[in-house]
């Protein structure tokens, strides 16, 4: 089963799965349905949009925000090989803001498509638009619908890539010591190496959701997680 399978097996659709917080003060809360719609129109547009077939390699370099959950969750629904800085070629490269200047100067980002997103915390479109033929996510998303039908091989083609070697999603478990339900934290000390997991696959395969914290200092930081009841995994 995918993960949109998963999301679609909450037998909670209201309840907290993706909580951001930043530090500018700024708080966004999706629920499982509304992950499950941004995760099904993310999907539907990897593979209708841009023809994804199971098995592409798609590099999600997001920073730690409430979108990357969403593409890692959609990237795996659709059978995708996925990883972190992955080196080219690769079939999708999605990216945050920061990439804007690289992608300017031309750059080759190694990848057939690249995406931006501008990690508003409402998702909306980069400020001044994006250079030539790249595709901007806050722009393209919204228009794909919000369900999704995965295709029926995806979850055995559906990778993690560690190291370059693919993990396969369907023989993923949980990391040690994780409850049911568990609700995680994730902020900038999550290392690299563990970060889709964290963010991502660990909420999922246990029931439970996950926070991420950005910008925040200690103080700040220990507020949340107590009030939020999230623990680093």
């Amino acid at each position: 089963m995918t993960p949109y399978g998963l999301l679609e097996r909450y037998p909670d659709r209201t309840r907290p799965l993706v909580t951001f917080y930043a530090g500018t003060g700024s708080r966004i809360e999706l629920s499982v349905a509304s992950t499950a719609n941004a995760v099904a129109k993310a999907g539907s547009m990897l593979r209708d949009g841009l023809g994804l077939a199971p098995g592409a390699r798609i590099s999600i370099d997001l920073p730690r925000h409430w979108q990357l959950p969403v593409w890692v969750m959609a990237a795996l629904s659709v059978g995708a090989q996925v990883g972190r800085d992955l080196a080219g070629p690769v079939e999708v490269r999605i990216v945050g803001p920061a990439a804007l200047e690289s992608l300017a100067a031309g750059i080759d980002p190694g990848a057939d498509e690249v995406l931006v997103c501008s990690c508003d915390a409402f998702g909306l479109p980069v400020p001044g638009g994006v250079p030539s033929g790249i595709i901007d996510i806050g722009l393209e998303v919204r228009g794909y619908p919000d369900s999704f039908s995965p295709e029926p091989g995806a979850a055995g083609s559906a990778a993690l890539l560690v190291d370059g070697a693919p993990l396969p999603w369907a023989g993923l478990v949980p990391s040690a010591n994780l409850a049911a339900g568990a609700r995680l934290w994730v902020d900038e000390a999550t290392g690299e190496r563990d970060l889709i997991r964290s963010v991502a696959i660990d909420p999922l395969l246990v029931g439970g959701s996950v926070v991420i914290g950005v910008g925040l200092d200690q103080d700040q930081s220990a507020a949340i997680r107590a009030t939020e009841s999230a623990h680093r995994p």
